[in-house]
């Protein structure tokens, strides 16, 4: 790898044990956490337009009366306060962002071996979440990524030996 690819990737040797752990992928309307387990995978579903409460307009007409003074304490260098003061320019935060749903997928694995040479990332430069690993000499790898153009997110999994790679996928929403 180079030093530039380094720079520019996370990387980890374990799947995700919480959210905060998982990998995101996104296209600015859809996104994804990838959590990255070898037996089984959890890819969280995210929806541009899943909120809860109801449609508001969310603009403050007193943030224009707070920005000059915002500014002048910017260039002052007080920051505390210039940061104070535009919490003002924001409006009532009362909805939260909702999730769409899990997907689950359990591979057909031997339920005795452990995976060898784990190994997940998210490429920052390339936007590709991959996770691979290796099972009784078997290869396996799953690359995620949202494609913008199409409005989609695609999973891709391959094994290095043909006719290796099965799973069972299931759907839940806390919706």
């Amino acid at each position: 790898m180079s030093a530039s690819h380094l720079l520019n990737t996370l990387w980890y040797q374990q799947p995700a044990r919480n959210w905060v752990e998982a990998l995101p992928i996104g296209n600015g309307r859809l996104g994804a956490m990838i959590f990255g387990g070898a037996q089984e995978e959890r890819v969280q579903f995210n929806e541009d337009t899943l909120w809860s409460g109801g449609p508001k307009d969310w603009n403050n007409p007193e943030a224009r009366t707070v920005l000059p003074e915002v500014r002048r304490l910017i260039f002052a260098e007080d920051y505390a306060a210039a940061n104070t003061l535009a919490q003002r320019m924001q409006g009532p935060y009362v909805q939260s962002y909702l999730p769409l749903g899990n997907l689950y997928l359990t591979f057909a694995l031997p339920p005795t071996t452990e995976p060898e040479q784990y190994y997940r990332d998210l490429s920052l430069d390339q936007a590709l979440a991959t996770t691979r690993f290796q099972v009784e000499g078997i290869t396996y790898t799953r690359v995620v990524f949202a494609s913008y153009p199409d409005q989609i997110i695609a999973l891709r999994f391959s094994a290095s030996h043909p006719g290796s790679l099965s799973f069972m996928a299931r759907l839940d929403s806390e919706l």
